[in-house]
């Protein structure tokens, strides 16, 4: 069953050249490197982690052992989606590009249309908003396409997440108080981590912004467009982010797991082969492997 292409057009001769895609959100946070990315996973990888505790004792001559050492570790199977589409080049050239598919009953041209770099591009910014939400907030079950997100993990009685519990929707009236109570919960021992990220949602940063609008001096400034501060914190905006959520954590503590980064980056597309050529069609795919895992969700604090 081929992709459906639906085309409302009143094409008569020339056409504008320009393609305008639908407007998305920016998928940040890879590039921002706000999580610990790992590639170069091909099944399921094991991510270790080491407890030491207790060794620590007043100097005794002799020697007598203490503490403990402890290695666990934490799995990460990311999973493999894909988005595979077919479509019939002879749609294209009853309506746009005839003089670029050229004049033959073959239609053997495709790729150097706007059409498929429109659709290329579409299709790039499309897979990287829905990794950057799923990274986030994807479900537990195993829904098609999808995978499982760090909030949804954090959520649940056994993560042993710290959690805070939102009181009401945030807005510029009450933001001070509520980012108050997320620090309360902050434990010491991260507070301070090199690698500490204190996350926010869009709407939280909007509430904070304005009120750093009403009384600047007091509050601080914008440093740009995705960051904010708030005392001695730097608060990152991250769009995947549910409205009225924070996220204190370690950069090391939140993986994500692929196979190649470049597969995000890479759509496979075949109208000269034999076989599409025989039937008229293109055939566009694109593969792909994602997952995350929580290191220490004890050592997390979610505010939603």
């Amino acid at each position: 069953m081929a992709t459906t292409l639906t085309i409302n057009s009143n094409y008569i001769g020339e056409e504008a050249g320009q393609i305008f895609g639908k407007a998305f959100r920016e998928a940040n946070t890879i590039s921002r490197g706000l999580v610990n990315v790992i590639p170069n996973i091909n099944k399921i990888a094991y991510l270790r982690k080491i407890d030491y505790t207790a060794g620590r004792q007043d100097f005794a001559c002799g020697w007598n052992p203490i503490g403990t050492v402890a290695f666990n570790e934490v799995s990460l199977e990311p999973k493999v989606i894909e988005i595979p589409l077919e479509l019939c080049k002879q749609d294209f050239r009853d309506v746009f590009d005839q003089a670029k598919m050229g004049f033959s009953s073959w239609n053997k041209n495709f790729e150097g249309l706007d059409e498929a770099t429109a659709i290329t591009a579409e299709i790039l910014l499309d897979t990287a908003v829905a990794t950057d939400n799923d990274m986030w907030v994807g479900p537990t079950s195993s829904a098609t396409g999808r995978f499982t997100g760090f909030i949804p993990q954090l959520q649940e009685v056994s993560s042993g997440a710290i959690k805070v519990t939102a009181t009401a929707s945030v807005t510029s009236t009450n933001v001070a108080g509520e980012l108050a109570r997320m620090l309360v919960a902050i434990p010491t021992s991260i507070k301070t981590a090199p690698d500490a990220v204190f996350a926010i949602s869009t709407n939280v940063a909007d509430a904070l912004s304005n009120a750093q609008n009403i009384g600047q001096i007091t509050y601080g400034t914008v440093l740009n467009e995705n960051q904010l501060r708030w005392g001695r914190y730097t608060l990152e905006v991250i769009d995947a982010l549910p409205d009225d959520t924070m996220v204190f954590y370690q950069r090391k503590n939140l993986v994500f797991g692929t196979g190649l980064l470049s597969d995000h980056n890479e759509i496979y597309i075949d109208s000269t082969s034999p076989e599409r050529i025989k039937e008229g069609n293109v055939v566009i795919k694109m593969v792909y492997s994602a997952g995350t895992a929580i290191v220490r969700p004890s050592e997390v604090v979610l505010y939603n």
